[in-house]
């Protein structure tokens, strides 16, 4: 089961309405070569901001690892001495972001987010609402693109990206 938070501040009270991923493991990967570790990090918040880091194997960069202190986005950044950094934000690779969710809601006339202030989202109810409505629409799948440094994501939420990619979400 894939678990996705949901906060919707009231009032805005300086926060934009976010998601994020609980007990999924993420996937390890540097953004300066795409190599992939052999273990999985398991996101459970941050230390001001601070989530873990590593040394590539492959390349020597020093890859970082930070959130909004708790908050998304969760953005992996890597250092090469020398090159530019180069970085990506985890919850837009997934694409489980309030926006995609509202845009996929729209598509299958479903409210994909509850409309209490905070909670969970069933992702696994979303995926099977966006399956209905590429059946609905005879639609072929289509995989969809990974974005730069990126050549994996665990399977359930591949899945969701293809369905997305697949309407045109």
């Amino acid at each position: 089961m894939i678990r996705l938070h949901f906060n919707r501040p009231p009032g805005g009270m300086g926060r934009p309405p976010s998601t994020w991923l609980l007990d999924v493991p993420i996937f390890m990967v540097c953004p300066n070569c795409a190599f992939t570790p052999p273990e999985a990090l398991r996101y459970a918040g941050s230390r001001y901001g601070l989530v873990g880091s590593f040394t590539c194997a492959a390349c020597g960069a020093k890859v970082t690892i930070t959130d909004g202190d708790c908050y998304p986005p969760v953005r992996f950044t890597a250092d090469v001495p020398g090159k530019p950094q180069v970085s990506f934000v985890y919850e837009d690779v997934y694409r489980l972001n309030w926006a995609d969710l509202e845009r996929a809601g729209a598509l299958t006339r479903t409210s994909l987010i509850p409309p209490s202030e905070k909670g969970d989202v069933d992702v696994e109810a979303a995926l099977r609402a966006l399956e209905a409505e590429i059946t609905r629409l005879d639609l072929p799948h289509a995989p969809a693109p990974l974005p730069d440094g990126v050549t994996w994501v665990p399977l359930p939420l591949r899945a969701w990206l293809d369905a997305l990619h697949t309407l045109g979400v």
